[in-house]
């Protein structure tokens, strides 16, 4: 479970911080991969998607961390999310011919890494035993089903069991 917590708080820095950049700096951002803002709503939508959907995503895998199916959700969706983009971003490079830069490439080799450790994680996690609740404090159940005790009514042998767990005090001559 270190596993997971570590590779989801990685994930949120780089989420969050990534996600920062993309929402007060979209200029800057954006030339590191070749694009160019020309227009308003082109710089809306890199803070809205890069932006505001990496905050949203941090966001999700801080809230994860606080138990362990909360955590195989956060992984799973951290798997899927970066295999389809590692997946996109391989297409690309074959519709494009081939030519990647620097940004790229190094993008791509964080998607798989990333995706790979989550799938790790989340194996890891599988195997690991849940911690059995402890019964000890709940005792001994009725597991019969009674019909429901009507007003003024009496359950047959509820008085015996009364006395039987709780019996009275001998009387005094």
């Amino acid at each position: 479970m270190l596993l997971a917590r570590l590779i989801l708080v990685v994930q949120v820095l780089v989420f969050a911080g990534f996600g920062l950049a993309y929402w007060f700096r979209p200029y800057e951002m954006a030339n590191l991969s070749g694009m160019l803002l020309m227009e308003t709503a082109s710089v809306s939508n890199v803070r809205v998607y890069y932006g505001g959907l990496q905050i949203g995503l941090a966001l999700f895998l801080l809230w994860a961390l606080r138990g362990r199916e909360l955590m195989r959700a956060a992984l799973m969706m951290l798997l899927l999310v970066q295999s389809a983009l590692a997946l996109a971003r391989i297409g690309s490079l074959w519709l494009d011919d081939g030519t990647l830069q620097n940004f790229d490439i190094s993008s791509l080799a964080y998607k798989v890494a990333t995706a790979l450790l989550a799938g790790v994680a989340l194996v890891q996690l599988a195997r690991q035993r849940e911690p059995e609740p402890d019964t000890a404090l709940i005792g001994d159940l009725d597991d019969e089903i009674n019909e429901p005790l009507r007003r003024g009514g009496v359950r047959e042998g509820l008085v015996e069991r009364i006395d039987e767990a709780a019996p009275l005090p001998p009387e005094r001559p």
